[in-house]
């Protein structure tokens, strides 16, 4: 859905995937065998690209707060990194 408010990127698509088939299975499940509805985050990410070589990976949630899914000791989100650049290739 295009007017959709969630982030339209790989990332994003790789956590809602998850939700999805999660709610697909519970509503063809019979009503007393039901799980829990999985619900999605909001999360989204984006490499920003601020010099040749560098990149900050911005990785957030609804309402932009931080979501990041690397250690900070590995790739800081706030900080441009030659990591984050190769994982953006």
């Amino acid at each position: 859905c295009v007017s959709a408010p969630n982030a339209k990127t790989m990332a994003a698509a790789r956590k809602q995937a998850p939700v999805v088939v999660h709610n697909l299975l519970q509503d063809l499940a019979p009503a007393a065998a039901r799980p829990t509805e999985a619900v999605y985050d909001g999360y989204g990410a984006c490499p920003l690209t601020v010099e040749k070589g560098k990149v900050v990976l911005a990785e957030f949630g609804w309402g932009g707060q931080l979501m990041p899914s690397f250690p900070g000791w590995l790739i800081k989100n706030t900080a441009p990194s030659r990591l984050a650049w190769a994982f953006k290739r």
